[in-house]
């Protein structure tokens, strides 16, 4: 069976749901190549630039990134609460001023509060915690698939960005790079949200999944038997704190967190690292380092549609283990590794295992609580996942004190082994499980 099914693909003009998950790949592209895919980049410059170690430049982002993760609550209940649209543009218009104050810039503190106050905030309204959201209000049945699909444009991102901004570094320094991302959110990614977004099927009439009616498919031009759907029309819910002792007392929640507490920011300290430990440990050039990020971000998209078909079609945890089973490969062989061909095959085992995460985080928890309740379940799981941010610290102070990044990867390693023994030990909720 094709990963992309022809009735997921069928009336792509009719249904709006689709022209959003278009949308959501753009956002993903963009919103990630800001930060996400040039910090591994610009991480030696940044170091020679503030006359800082990998320990100080791993301080900042892992700083940045706790923040936002802690945050993220907060945010998920804006998502839910409030008009996507509005959230998604405030957010990209703060993130561009954070931009444009790094042309002034001169110290290290300044690009530490600069990057904490604009850079953590601003992601998580643009970023999949919103794209997610955006997602599941528009489909139910090909819930996996369409995540995997809209986050996808993370993962082009990473195929594209590395090279890319290793050339705009040469050409136009680091601070012009970030005036040219703060152009392209004013002037594209906000007019293009406002006019573009819809909130939900509703809002024009349609139904998830671009069905006809409620839990009423089309196959071939004819009505078939109703089906169960977990979304059909989203309706308010409550927006009550309470609903956060719901998440808190909920067994599967924490299952859902202990899986993924321990995968969780291992790729960020990767793509944040690993070109200073290619360039500075291997001897490879900056642009060798892109293609080997390159080819991690190329592999992360077919991750997302492998895992996300899994996760529509196939055992939840069976999903899960696979991920982290392509984790565990890749870090043995970036410990061996000592040919750039070798670095690509390890970067594509790496990516592959990334892919997957964010679909299969998406549909365990739409699955556990719901369309209306998804965002805040998801912002109160990235606030108690925020700690595996400090990954990218961690990894700076091993490579510090022991003078390589080799002993960074073991201890990789040892956290995807224990992920396996926790995954395997709890229940992960299956497609027809669904709420």
């Amino acid at each position: 069976m094709a990963l992309v099914s022809p009735n997921w693909l069928k009336g792509f003009g009719a249904f709006y749901g689709h022209r959003l998950a278009v949308y959501s790949f753009g956002m993903g592209f963009l919103a990630s190549s800001f930060f996400l895919h040039s910090r591994g980049i610009f991480f030696p410059v940044w170091m020679a630039e503030f006359e800082a170690d990998k320990t100080q430049i791993s301080l900042v982002i892992s700083v940045v990134l706790f923040t936002g993760s802690i945050s993220a609550p907060i945010f998920g209940y804006c998502l839910d609460r409030f008009p996507w649209r509005n959230v998604v543009c405030l957010g990209a218009v703060w993130m561009a001023l954070g931009y444009c104050l790094l042309q002034w810039a001169d110290t290290y503190v300044a690009f530490f509060a600069i990057l904490l106050l604009f850079q953590s905030f601003g992601w998580e309204c643009i970023g999949p915690l919103a794209q997610t959201k955006l997602m599941v209000n528009w489909f139910s049945r090909n819930r996996g698939m369409a995540l995997g699909v809209a986050i996808m444009g993370i993962s082009v991102a990473g195929v594209v960005m590395p090279t890319l901004v290793t050339g705009l570094l040469e050409r136009v320094g680091w601070q012009d790079t970030y005036l040219i991302y703060a152009a392209l959110l004013l002037f594209l990614v906000v007019p293009v949200t406002w006019f573009l977004v819809k909130q939900q099927p509703s809002d024009l009439g349609q139904y998830p999944d671009g069905d006809v009616a409620p839990g009423v498919v089309m196959e071939a031009g004819n009505i078939v038997a109703p089906q169960s759907s977990s979304a059909a029309v989203t309706k308010p819910g409550s927006f009550k704190l309470s609903v956060y002792r719901e998440f808190l007392g909920s067994k599967a929640f924490w299952s859902v967190v202990l899986t993924f507490g321990l995968m969780n920011g291992v790729y960020s300290a990767m793509i944040t690292h690993l070109p200073t430990y290619l360039t500075q440990e291997l001897d490879f050039t900056l642009f060798d380092a892109s293609y080997v990020l390159g080819t991690a971000g190329a592999f992360s998209i077919g991750g997302k549609l492998v895992f996300g078909y899994l996760m529509d079609h196939m055992n939840a945890k069976r999903a899960v283990l696979g991920a982290i089973v392509s984790y565990f490969m890749s870090t043995l062989v970036f410990m061996q590794a000592d040919s750039l061909a070798v670095l690509m095959i390890a970067a594509a085992l790496f990516g592959l295992g990334f892919g997957g995460m964010v679909p299969v985080r998406s549909v365990l928890l739409s699955r556990l609580f719901g369309v209306t309740k998804f965002s805040r379940a998801n912002g109160l799981m990235t606030f108690f996942l925020a700690p595996a941010t400090f990954w990218v610290l961690i990894t700076g102070v091993v490579a510090d004190s022991t003078g390589t990044y080799i002993s960074a990867f073991q201890i990789w390693a040892g956290a995807f082994l224990l992920a396996g023994l926790v995954t395997s030990l709890i229940d992960l909720p299956n497609s027809d499980q669904s709420r």
